[in-house]
């Protein structure tokens, strides 16, 4: 986690006659290159584009997954209660079960989306 953070707050920056440099001062890292034909320049801010871009789609799974969490979590809570008392309601129970059961295959389907997501987005780039 932490290498990552410091990925999101690399700078990089193109000096004059195809010299860059990239700071990853969070790692202790400054890397300096001169590079005539701006290659290395293009090719480090292009791996700091792509991953701006894949950190953007599972910050949005991840949120989202974390909102049906939460739903999940007071749905089992209330199933909980149920189960505790005197005499549960058979359809209460059921219906618990089920809102549980979609809760699950929701997080499922955003999870495996958000992985579609990357993949594709990894392929389109090697194109």
């Amino acid at each position: 986690m932490r290498g990552s953070r410091a990925l999101a707050r690399a700078s990089l920056a193109d000096g004059e006659e195809g010299k860059g440099s990239l700071s990853l001062s969070s790692l202790g890292l400054r890397l300096g290159w001169a590079d005539p034909t701006g290659e290395v320049g293009e090719a480090l801010q292009q791996t700091h584009d792509e991953f701006a871009v894949r950190i953007g789609v599972l910050r949005e799974a991840i949120g989202a997954i974390r909102a049906l969490a939460d739903d999940l979590h007071a749905q089992e809570g209330d199933l909980a209660d149920i189960l505790r008392g005197s005499s549960p309601d058979p359809e209460a129970i059921e219906a618990r079960r089920r809102t549980i059961d979609r809760r699950r295959e929701q997080i499922d389907r955003l999870a495996r989306t958000a992985v579609n997501r990357l993949r594709r987005e990894r392929r389109a780039k090697r194109s």
